[in-house]
């Protein structure tokens, strides 16, 4: 009885798909497919399989042809959100859900054609085992990791938890042989926690996975204990993840009976409105939420949330604009279904799902839907999250664009001299902390690294380009210099929307005053420009 629902059941999908397929190529007409009964759609099936398995030029059994067919139903959805997952995917999901992998519990990189340890996380295996930043991983239970990738590498690390391997590090040219252990290592979903000036706190969510409002909570409380009185959070770059997390992430921050976000799909399930459970924990602490274009789905929630009842400053580009939730559906062979099945809106009514605006810029965009807020402030709806204020970047200058152009396709080698010359400067000493200034000396060396690798760009390029150069020259030898904390501090102290962020919210005694503040540079700024 199983194998004959399961036929049946790949049947039908294979129907859905060929029937698409053949519409697309215009071998039936939307006429014709609308009319097309299921035992005519078996029977077309049947005759297709036939024709492929007959006299197509290479041989696919049955099973392969139905499997085709499953992906190509969900490939023809035309949804970039819904994929059939195979159990390797599925693996790597529920690894970025849960923040939970089987490891040691090193941060890699590849340098100068081997593994380095960029960092190892306190109280992993690796960091048990004395593993340091800048050691290299020679050997991996005696096979070479010479030349290895980064993929081959991490699958090389893995395994089942207690499993043990042994590795070969090198460390200023001696080798070292390792016994360790794999264990469960957490990845946390927040970050780069640290107090700024003027009583200003900041720290980055990157992902939501199923402790991230736990750990927001924790980070908030330790730096309010430190002497923060006001709070930059920065969701840029932040992809989303669970969605449940958006929601409690939010819950932290709002008064207990708020609406957070709602739901709406097709079936019953899927619409669900999610409100404030509990009282905020620190209702007088100004906040600033930090965005971009790749902040995405819970993330967008999360800025939303807090957009739309006015406790947060929303600052940065507009958001991504995923506002659809999917659901994973295991199936039988082991992989799953992520499908679609829902939209989010914001408290107000707001739309998350990008409305696919053909300007460049979505807060440029004046037939978007309006708004408004708590306060009665104007917002804008029709997909993503519209900053309030507006910073960051939105394009490349001109000297950056000629300085890409001109390493063309050359990537690899220019990202090999820059590894090669951060390892010179640690090897050196050349730098005694993370907030070194990256001077001429600095660049001529990376020039001549990347002469080295036989990429060289034209003099006046190279100089016109000496910001984004000394960018990423500070960015990989703090890096190496002093490992993953050395970089996020050195990426934070020196980052401009993270300072205007600094500037608007030191100082303000409450959340109000901070939107009082906001309004008042709003007016003054229109005032100059008519």
């Amino acid at each position: 009885m199983r194998r004959s629902f399961a036929i049946v059941f790949a049947l039908f999908v294979a129907v859905m798909f060929l029937g698409g397929w053949l519409v697309r190529r215009g071998l039936a007409t939307p006429a014709s497919r609308s009319t097309l009964t299921a035992a005519q759609g078996q029977r077309l099936l049947g005759d297709v399989m036939r024709q492929v398995q007959d006299h197509w030029v290479d041989t696919l059994d049955g099973d392969e042809l139905f499997r085709r067919a499953a992906l190509g139903l969900v490939r023809e959805l035309g949804d970039p959100n819904t994929s059939y997952l195979p159990p390797d995917r599925l693996k790597r999901l529920r690894e970025a859900t849960t923040g939970q992998y089987t490891g040691i519990g090193t941060t890699i990189d590849v340098r100068e054609g081997w593994i380095a340890v960029v960092s190892s996380r306190t109280g992993s295996p690796a960091d048990r085992a004395g593993i340091r930043p800048g050691d290299r991983l020679v050997e991996v239970d005696g096979q070479s990791m010479r030349g290895w990738t980064i993929e081959e590498a991490r699958n090389a690390l893995r395994g089942a938890p207690g499993s043990p391997l042994t590795l070969t590090i090198d460390r200023n040219g001696n080798h070292i042989p390792m016994h360790l252990e794999r264990g469960d290592i957490h990845v946390s979903s927040v970050s780069r926690a640290m107090l700024l000036e003027r009583g200003v706190g900041y720290f980055a969510i990157t992902s939501f996975s199923d402790s991230t409002a736990k750990e927001t909570a924790a980070t908030v409380d330790s730096l309010v204990r430190a002497g923060a009185t006001s709070m930059v959070i920065d969701l840029r770059g932040n992809p989303g993840g669970l969605l449940a997390q958006g929601v409690a992430v939010a819950d932290l921050f709002l008064d207990a009976g708020q609406r957070i976000a709602s739901t709406r799909g097709r079936v019953s399930a899927a619409v669900q409105t999610f409100d404030d459970k509990a009282p905020q924990r620190w209702p007088s602490l100004p906040l600033v939420v930090l965005v971009n274009n790749y902040t995405a789905s819970a993330a967008e929630i999360v800025a939303g949330a807090l957009q739309d009842h006015d406790r947060a400053v929303v600052m940065g580009r507009p958001t991504y604009g995923k506002g659809s939730a999917q659901q994973v559906i295991q199936l039988a062979d082991g992989g799953a279904l992520k499908i679609t099945n829902a939209l989010w809106y914001t408290p107000v009514g707001r739309s998350i799902d990008h409305a696919h605006l053909k300007t460049a810029d979505a807060s440029a965009d004046t037939t978007r839907p309006s708004y408004k807020t708590d306060r009665g402030r104007v917002v804008k709806g029709g997909g993503g999250i519209v900053p309030d204020l507006l910073a960051g970047d939105s394009v490349v200058s001109p000297a950056e664009r000629a300085w890409v152009a001109a390493v063309g396709a050359r990537v690899p080698q220019f990202r090999l001299a820059l590894k090669d010359y951060g390892a010179e400067v640690t090897r050196r000493k050349l730098v005694f902390d993370a907030e070194f200034v990256v001077t001429p000396e600095m660049r001529e060396g990376l020039r001549r690294a990347m002469h080295a690798h036989g990429l060289d760009v034209p003099a006046a390029v190279y100089a016109d380009a000496h910001d984004a150069i000394d960018r990423v020259i500070g960015a990989e030898i703090a890096l190496q210099a002093f490992g993953v904390p050395g970089a996020q501090q050195r990426a934070v102290r020196h980052d401009p929307v993270i300072a205007r962020a600094v500037k608007l919210v030191a100082g303000v005694p409450a959340p109000g005053v901070l939107f009082d503040r906001v309004a008042a540079d709003a007016d003054a700024g229109a005032g100059t420009r008519k």
